[in-house]
């Protein structure tokens, strides 16, 4: 997630070329004008720990309001954890001061800062003609591995959404890149664990998954202490944390497919922490879809719940709070169902999980606080439903 510091003009023009972005903007005169013209906007000082704390570390914050408050937010972002800072300044004298602070990048222009940002990702804008004028925009195609991020239409930057109508004389903002390809499908590579427990049903739901992802998969299998595999360049036994270490290293991993017959929160955060992890039941196919928003920075779990929506149909997203709205991105291309709890949320949850879904999606952070850990590794550790773990 793009998480941008600041006001203005200067702030619009990045958000409109980022997808999955949010400004948090101190000044409520500016944080309003935004929000009208159609961005996601936080009217909050990101200055206060308290207000930058409520976003995940893994996010990206770009600083682009003036020095003094940048370098502020800066401070107090890395007592946080925040590693990925970037910063507009236009004072060379400044930029000493940046790197001291820890912001990794400084850039002297928004169209400097944005190419930095765009490194990996491609920004192109489209004009509406009369070829496109009627078309809702989930039958609009943008090429592989794109999406379109925003709709300019007199003078106001709109939120995309499937059934809007475009119209001659707006613009598509559309990116295209590897971000996108992730949300699109994040699938390349399966890993098969085998445990020696309930290796047939983790063998039928990888396979099925493969094949709806048209991913590869990888096998390995439990022999004593260490796992048998077929890595190249590397002996046929091998312990099970060098080899996910080698996996995630080289790229050639998205998704960890095993089981789990008991609560073993070590074992489980280490997998999550390098790759998204699901914890079979021998589905083939998944029919009801529930992803449970129960992380600060639902981004992942929202991302997952998306392409699982675009390859298995309709899927049910839980919100918490109300506050995790902002975290969508400017466009969806599935139908996502959303329900945001209005009681308490930790019944709400469990009243939804207990609905009878084939696959469940969840964050084994559970930062939010509303979630009983005993309750949420009940939903784990469940055999009426495959779980599918996220950090």
């Amino acid at each position: 997630m793009n998480i941008i510091i600041g006001s203005g003009e200067k702030v619009s023009v990045i958000a409109s070329k980022l997808s999955d972005s949010l400004i948090v903007d101190r000044n409520p005169e500016s944080a309003a004008n935004l929000e009208f013209k159609g961005f996601n906007v936080l009217n909050a000082d990101a200055s206060d720990a308290e207000i930058l704390s409520k976003f995940d570390t893994s996010s990206r914050l770009i600083l682009a309001d003036d020095d003094e408050f940048n370098l502020k937010v800066a401070r107090v972002a890395k007592t946080l954890g925040f590693e990925d800072i970037v910063a507009i300044s236009s004072d060379e004298s400044k930029c000493s001061i940046y790197d001291r602070e820890g912001v990794k990048k400084i850039c002297n222009t928004i169209d400097n800062l944005l190419n930095l940002l765009l490194e990996r990702d491609r920004y192109i804008e489209i004009p509406v003609g009369s070829e496109f004028e009627g078309m809702e925009l989930k039958e609009f195609d943008p090429g592989e591995d794109c999406t379109v991020v925003s709709v300019f239409r007199d003078g106001k930057v709109l939120q995309p959404h499937p059934e809007m109508i475009v119209q001659k004389g707006d613009t598509l903002g559309v990116i295209c890149g590897e971000e996108v390809r992730v949300s699109k499908n994040p699938f390349n590579a399966i890993l098969i664990l085998e445990r020696g427990q309930r290796d047939d049903e983790i063998v039928v739901e990888a396979e099925m998954l493969a094949k709806r992802f048209s991913a590869s998969i990888i096998v390995f299998q439990k022999k004593g202490n260490a796992y048998a595999c077929n890595l190249r360049g590397y002996s046929d036994k091998i312990e099970l944390e060098e080899a996910i270490d080698i996996l995630k290293k080289s790229d050639e991993l998205d998704l960890i497919v095993t089981s789990l017959e008991e609560k073993n929160e070590g074992a489980l955060k280490n997998l999550v922490s390098k790759f998204p992890t699901l914890l079979v039941t021998g589905r083939t196919d998944y029919r009801k879809i529930l992803a449970i928003a129960n992380s600060k920075c639902p981004d992942k779990i929202i991302n997952m719940a998306k392409a699982f929506s675009r390859f298995f149909g309709n899927v049910k997203v839980l919100l918490l709070e109300k506050e995790q709205l902002k975290h969508f991105s400017k466009f969806t291309e599935t139908e996502l169902e959303v329900k945001v709890s209005e009681g308490n949320p930790m019944v709400d949850a469990i009243k939804e999980f207990k609905s009878g879904y084939d696959l469940t999606i969840l964050s084994i952070k559970n930062d939010l606080g509303n979630i009983d850990r005993d309750i949420l590794w009940k939903m784990i550790l469940d055999k009426n439903t495959s779980v599918l773990v996220v950090d």
